[in-house]
C-alpha cells in the first residue's frame, strides 16, 4: 500500500474545510477518498464510508466532533487515530494536510510521538496557515519582499512553541514540508487570523530535521485565512507536492522581478521555495 493521506481541519472547521482540497485531488484522477474518520468528544473514533484501502493514494478526512477542542487534546485525538490506522489497515506510512489548527495538531503529534512505533510513518506534511507560534506578531508590517528576507526564528516565543522545540529531536527523520502563507491586502503582515511571522516560524522549529522546506505565500484577497483552503492556486500546489513524481513548484530565486512588483502591489500571489 503507498502512503495514505490524512486531512485534518482546522479550529472551528468541518468538513467543508478539505472537502474541496480533496475534490480537487479526485477530479484531477491523482487520489481516492477511501475513509471518513469522524472523533467524537470523547475521543471515540468511528469509521465510515470505509472503502479498499488498496487504491491509488488513498486519502482519509478526519473531523472532529468538537471542533473547538484545545490543541493539546487534538493532538491525542490524532494520535490515537494513527495508531487505529497501523494496527486495523495496515497502513504503514502517511501524509498530511492540515489547515489552521489542523496544521499544527500535524506538526506536533509528530514532534510529541516522533519515536512512537505504533504509528505509520510520516512522508509529507502540507500546513495551510497554521499558527505555529500563537498569534504573535500579528500586528507587524512588512512589505512582501523584506517579509521574504527575514528570520524564520519568531521573536516572541510562545511557552507552547518553546516546550516544541524541546521535542525537535524525536521528529521523524526524512519529512518534506510544503507550508502556505497567507497575507491579506492592507499594512499589516496577517491572514486576518494567523500572522505571517507565526506561519512561517515552523520552519525554524524544524530546523536541521526536515528534509526539505517549501514555502507559498499567498497575498491579497486570496491570502484571507478562510479562503486558503477553497483556493486552487493551493489546490494545485497540494496536488503537485504530494502526488507528482518531480513536483513542478514556483522557485523565489527564479521570479525575483514578481517580488519587486508585489512591492507595489499586494494583489498578486507569490511562491517560495526554502531548503
Amino acid at each position: 500500500m503507498n502512503a495514505v493521506t490524512i486531512f485534518v481541519h482546522g479550529f472551528n472547521g468541518g468538513v467543508h474545510s478539505t472537502r474541496n482540497m480533496i475534490s480537487s485531488a479526485q477530479h484531477a484522477g491523482l487520489a481516492k477518498q477511501v475513509m471518513t474518520a469522524t472523533i467524537t468528544r470523547y475521543g471515540r473514533i468511528t469509521i465510515s464510508e470505509s472503502k479498499n484501502m488498496r487504491v491509488k493514494n488513498p486519502i482519509v478526512q478526519v473531523l472532529f466532533e468538537n471542533n473547538r477542542a484545545p490543541e493539546f487534546v487534538q493532538i491525542n485525538w490524532l494520535h490515537s487515530l494513527l495508531i487505529l490506522l497501523k494496527r486495523e489497515f495496515n497502513v504503514m506510512e502517511y501524509n498530511g494536510v492540515g489547515h489552521s489548527l489542523g496544521s499544527n495538531d500535524l506538526v506536533n503529534e509528530a514532534l510529541m510521538y516522533g519515536d512512537d512505533l505504533r504509528v505509520p510513518k510520516l512522508k509529507k506534511l502540507l500546513t495551510i496557515a497554521g499558527p505555529f507560534d500563537g498569534l504573535q506578531g500579528f500586528l507587524g508590517a512588512q512589505p512582501v519582499p523584506k517579509i521574504l528576507k527575514m528570520d524564520y526564528r519568531p521573536v516572541h516565543q510562545t511557552k507552547h512553541f518553546k516546550r516544541m522545540l524541546t521535542y525537535r529531536d524525536h521528529f521523524p527523520k526524512g519529512v518534506q514540508l510544503f507550508n502556505v502563507v497567507g497575507k491579506i491586502e492592507g499594512h499589516f503582515d496577517n491572514d486576518c487570523f494567523v500572522s505571517v511571522n507565526s506561519a512561517r516560524s515552523v520552519k525554524y522549529l524544524l530546523h536541521g530535521v526536515l528534509k526539505n522546506y517549501r514555502e507559498l505565500l499567498v497575498t491579497g484577497e486570496e491570502g484571507y485565512h478562510c479562503s486558503l483552503n477553497h483556493n486552487p492556486l493551493v489546490f494545485n500546489s497540494v496536488n503537485d507536492f504530494l502526488w507528482t513524481e518531480h513536483p513542478n513548484l514556483p522557485n523565489m530565486q527564479t521570479r525575483s522581478t514578481d517580488a519587486q512588483a508585489l512591492e507595489s502591489n499586494e494583489n498578486k500571489t507569490l511562491a517560495t521555495t526554502a531548503v
